[in-house]
């Protein structure tokens, strides 16, 4: 579905990078540019100390700067506040049996 999008919008392939990998390794091991947006969109049922230990890796490690947009969608009845704690809510919007939250680093 990204790839479909990416060329609907006709976005050149220097633009972006798909990476299909296990996101606590890739992250541990990241050294890149940092991003400007980042999308979450885990399984309903990952446990929440996995997402809190993705979230310190994305605000401690230089994979963000001050302005990035974290997206994160989940289950709207899942207690996010640990996972979240060092980031800060900009918008928070409900669908259905999901939300999605707008973060960012600083």
């Amino acid at each position: 579905m990204i790839e479909y999008n990416i060329r609907s919008l006709k976005i050149g392939s220097e633009k972006y990078k798909i990476i299909r990998n296990d996101v606590l390794k890739f992250l541990k091991f990241y050294r890149g540019p940092e991003w400007d947006i980042i999308f979450l969109d885990p399984p309903y049922k990952i446990k929440s100390d996995k997402m809190k230990e993705i979230f310190d890796i994305i605000s401690t490690k230089k994979v963000s700067k001050a302005n990035t947009l974290i997206v994160y969608e989940y289950f709207f009845k899942r207690d996010i506040k640990e996972e979240i704690k060092k980031l800060k809510l900009i918008k928070e919007s409900h669908f259905g049996d999901k939300k999605v939250i707008y973060l960012s680093p600083y």
